[in-house]
Formats: C-alpha cells, structure tokens, sequence
C-alpha cells in the first residue's frame, strides 16, 4: 500500500512540474530597414486625434521579417516573408512640444495589425499573424527622430493558428523609430518614414493542455484505489 501511495505521489509530483512556469516564453515580431527607411506616420497634435501607421515610401507599412520567439517555432526565429506592421492608436489624451521635442499620450482603442507569410510554418500566402487593439500609447523624440511605445489589450490578442495557442502575462508595441520632419517638435503634423519595429508578447500555453493532463491524473488515482478497496475485500 505504502508503496502504491508512493507511486500516486511521485506521478503527481511528475505532473505538477511539467505544468510549471518553465513553459513561459515570449514571441517577438521585428523588422528594420536601412534609411530613409519605408511605411509611413501620419499625427496631428490634437485631443482625440489618433496616430496612424501605415503605406507609403515603398511598403505596406512598418517592414517585419522575423519572429523570434523561445516557445520552439523553427528553432527560435522563423524568417517573415512580405511582413509589414501597420497601427491606428486611441486618441490623444494629453501632449506637449516646444525647443524641438515633443510628447504625446494616448487612450485606448484603435488596433495593430501584422500580416505576412512564414513558409516554413505553411504560411505561403499573405496571412494576419498578429491583431489586437491597444489600452494606451506615448509618442515622444526630438529633432527628426521619434519613436513610439504602446501596451496591447492581452484580451484582443489573435495569433494565427499556425503559431499555436497561448495565454498572455504581458505585450506591447514598442521601439518603433522613425526618421521624421522637425515640425512634429514644434507642434505641428508629425509625419516621417519608420526605420525599425519590434512587437513582444510574453506567453504562457494555453491551459485547456493542462486540464488536459489534469483529468488524467484524477482518473488514475481514481482507478488505483478501486484496486486498493477490492484487494481488501478479498
């Protein structure tokens, strides 16, 4: 009996480290281009007004060309195909610009998008890999540079099923530079060519696999004192 006992624990134990943190991990969508760079921003100073990123100077939007990740997809990085970013942020909340810097801040709303083919997962057509909306957004640089960071809504989330199913601890859009004209600094529009983006989402695996497992360790135990009670009776 004593050993059986053991048995059950030991499986559990086994059970419980495999459904461990250890299986955290994050995904990262980035992309850069040497200048003048390609895509376009498009923001006028203003309450309510959003920040758009989207085509011009040759591209769809922001150049992506890599996922990396360390939740084993290609061996930690899988090339991006014709990948762009393109985003509309909330509308602005509060700002400042003057001495040639500037600082914008905005709600939540508005969404991101990143579309583009990863062969090596099956991926050959043009395909949505990632959308979401944000809960909030800053805009900030100075002179003709700027650079925009952005959380993401983790509830809005919609990965492409081809890289697998997670539950998220933490996302955002962020270092997003650009090459931009000293007008944004002064107050004015802020428009400009983008030059990098990375977009980082932080997982953990989706649960439904745990419960999974779960179940199957309560049928077992179930099942082995069932024996333990009729070895009794006889």
């Amino acid at each position: 009996m004593a050993v059986r006992k053991l048995i059950l624990f030991t499986a559990l134990a086994a059970c419980l480290a495999m459904a461990g943190p250890a299986w955290a991990g994050s995904l990262v969508f980035e992309g850069s281009v040497i200048p003048p760079g390609e895509g376009k921003l498009s923001f006028t100073p203003g309450a309510g007004n959003a920040l758009t990123i989207g085509a011009g100077n040759g591209a769809n939007g922001a150049v992506v060309t890599d996922l990396e990740n360390t939740v084993g997809l290609c061996g930690g990085m899988c090339s991006i195909v014709g990948g762009y970013l393109t985003l509309t942020t909330g509308g602005e909340t509060s700002g400042m610009a003057g001495g040639g810097t500037f600082l914008y801040m905005f709600g939540s709303g508005g969404n991101v998008k990143i579309t583009g083919e990863i062969p090596i997962l099956g991926i050959v057509a043009p395909t949505t890999l990632l959308s979401a909306t944000f809960d909030n957004g800053t805009w900030v640089g100075g002179g003709t540079v700027g650079s925009l960071t952005a959380g993401i809504n983790l509830a809005s989330i919609v990965l492409a099923p081809e890289l697998g199913k997670y539950h998220y601890t933490g996302a955002n859009t962020n270092d997003i530079g650009f090459d931009i004209t000293a007008s944004c600094g002064a107050g004015g529009k802020c428009t400009g060519r983008l030059i990098d983006s990375h977009t980082t989402l932080e997982t953990i695996p989706e649960p439904a696999t745990l419960s999974v497992l779960g179940v199957g360790l309560f049928t077992f135990g179930t099942g082995l004192r069932r024996r333990m009670a009729a070895t009794k009776t006889a």
